[in-house]
């Protein structure tokens, strides 16, 4: 039985096309008549045939997108068509040695006049001394997929011509061809594996995923196997979820219990789910530069120091700058990076080159070696940052 998915009521017939408009031409001009030798009436046909393919291309997308949902988002490819084979044997003129060509094209009747082409499937050397192939000694596969090419038995004829071949006979009949699965049957096997979903978390990016449903969570990160308890990893079956709001700031008790409760029932038997807060480290940055020509250092200056403290903002650490993902993603970065961090600065515009960078965490000597955060899901903030942009 057919699934219940909703279809667009799309008219993609020409001549109901080319009727819709003479009764709209009549409703505005009720003394005009179509003539089949008016022009009018030519271009209405003209325009019905290519509305009509045009629709008939729309009514198809639905079942289009629920291929592609399955395909991408559920990992349930449509059945493809499949190619069908046969073994064969080819028999020379004469026993001076040939080689049969990968790629040479033979047709197998299917009935009447109808031939099915078929393919060679690799060099097929016979060697001097012998008149023909070993028995099914070449594999023949059709050009196009589908059911069509299985079933044959018929005495192949050469496509492409090879004047040392004198006859080409199948040692089986043709088989293995399938055609591509039809939409209706893919979206009931679709349904049937839908069915079988639970929300239900098993790995450990699932349960960030689950606790975003929570009102008040904009971001979540798990940890694998972290146990809060004693700040120990590689516990098995443990997971720990941190959470944050919109602007990268720990949650109130009643929206983190809210989220403990929802992971608590949705778990999987004997999983350990912790709900935490983030660790925030203040991060000091120190930096001098030198501007392009005709800048106004004092502005590239302060647009420097802004760039280094949105870069360590925890409302956006640990999204990718460069790849298109969304807000809500949190990629659990321990680490604040030299090489990134000069980066930043480099790229603001008005900037020529950096001349000296150091930074610590708020407190300790400045450095040029990276910075590893505390906290098992820690994120920055940005401390006193220090920039001196000089004219070239």
């Amino acid at each position: 039985m057919m699934p219940d998915y909703v279809t667009l009521p799309i008219e993609t017939d020409p001549d109901t096309l080319i009727q819709d408009a003479f009764d709209y031409i009549t409703g505005k001009v009720p003394t005009w008549l179509p003539s089949e030798g008016n022009l009018e009436v030519i271009m209405l046909g003209a325009l019905a045939q290519m509305a009509a393919e045009v629709r008939d291309v729309a009514s198809d997308v639905p079942a289009a997108i629920f291929r592609y949902f399955g395909a991408t988002l559920l990992g349930l490819p449509p059945i493809d068509a499949v190619q069908a084979s046969v073994p064969s044997t080819w028999t020379m003129v004469d026993n001076a040695g040939y080689t049969i060509p990968a790629g040479t094209v033979v047709g197998i009747p299917s009935g009447g006049d109808e031939l099915v082409a078929f393919e060679s499937i690799g060099d097929v050397v016979v060697p001097p001394g012998s008149t023909a192939t070993a028995a099914g000694g070449v594999t023949l596969l059709a050009v196009d997929p589908g059911a069509a090419g299985s079933g044959l038995t018929g005495t192949p004829e050469l496509i492409d011509s090879l004047s040392f071949v004198t006859a080409v006979a199948l040692t089986a009949p043709t088989s293995g061809g399938t055609d591509a699965e039809e939409d209706d049957a893919y979206l009931n096997r679709l349904t049937a594996e839908l069915q079988l979903l639970a929300p239900r978390p098993i790995l450990a990016r699932d349960f960030a995923v689950m606790a975003r449903r929570v009102g008040g969570v904009f971001r979540a990160t798990a940890i694998d196997g972290y146990n809060p308890a004693d700040s120990t990893y590689n516990n098995e079956k443990y997971v720990a979820v941190a959470v944050v709001d919109e602007n990268g700031n720990a949650l109130s008790a009643p929206v983190k219990a809210e989220v403990d409760a929802l992971l608590e029932a949705e778990r999987e038997v004997n999983f350990v789910v912790n709900v935490i807060d983030p660790t925030n480290t203040s991060i000091a940055v120190t930096f001098s530069a030198v501007a392009l020509p005709d800048q106004d250092p004092p502005s590239v200056e302060a647009a420097a120091e802004a760039a280094v403290a949105d870069y360590l903002s925890p409302k956006t650490w640990g999204r990718n700058p460069v790849l298109s993902v969304p807000e809500t993603e949190w990629v659990n970065e321990t680490h604040v990076r030299y090489l990134e961090l000069a980066e930043v600065i480099n790229r603001v515009e008005g900037i020529n080159y950096i001349s000296a960078l150091t930074f610590a965490k708020t407190g300790d000597p400045l450095a040029t070696t990276d910075v590893i955060m505390s906290g098992a899901a820690p994120l920055p903030t940005p401390g006193a940052i220090n920039g001196t942009v000089v004219a070239p």
